[in-house]
């Protein structure tokens, strides 16, 4: 019987994409799947941060300062504040922790009175000058 040439060329072929396939599922298949799982277990590396994002940022070890109030603030330090500007006579209002309109008005009436920019915000030279003996009640500014 003779054999058609196209026909063993097609069988060849076959034969050789069936070789093929047996080595990917055999060799390939197996690493791709080891390396997925290899990559599922190493964590990413995370990236070295700039030595400007490490200049800017403070020691935790070190003492933090105040924070700053001003309308919206809430809690002990507004109701701290709210005392000492009923005290030296500037606030008339509720002591509520609640930074309002009449605590800014309170702190900016302080601040003119004592000789500072007022702003009405509460940060660290208004606070200093507040609570020392230095501060001055409300009509005794001299201006």
């Amino acid at each position: 019987m003779k054999k058609n040439p196209k026909t063993v060329a097609g069988i060849a072929v076959m034969v050789l994409l069936l070789c093929g396939i047996g080595v990917l599922l055999t060799f390939v298949l197996p690493t791709a799947r080891e390396v997925r799982r290899e990559m599922s277990l190493t964590p990413t590396p995370i990236p070295a941060m700039p030595s400007s994002v490490l200049a800017e940022t403070p020691d935790p070890a070190l003492p933090t300062s105040e924070p700053i109030l001003r309308t919206g603030s809430r809690g002990d330090e507004v109701t701290n504040l709210q005392s000492r500007l009923r005290d030296l006579g500037y606030y008339s209002a509720e002591i509520d922790g609640q930074f309002g309109a009449g605590t800014k008005e309170a702190v900016m009436a302080f601040q003119r009175a004592n000789g500072l920019e007022p702003d009405g915000i509460f940060g660290d030279e208004t606070k200093k000058l507040l609570y020392s003996s230095d501060a001055k009640p409300a009509g005794l500014s001299g201006n």
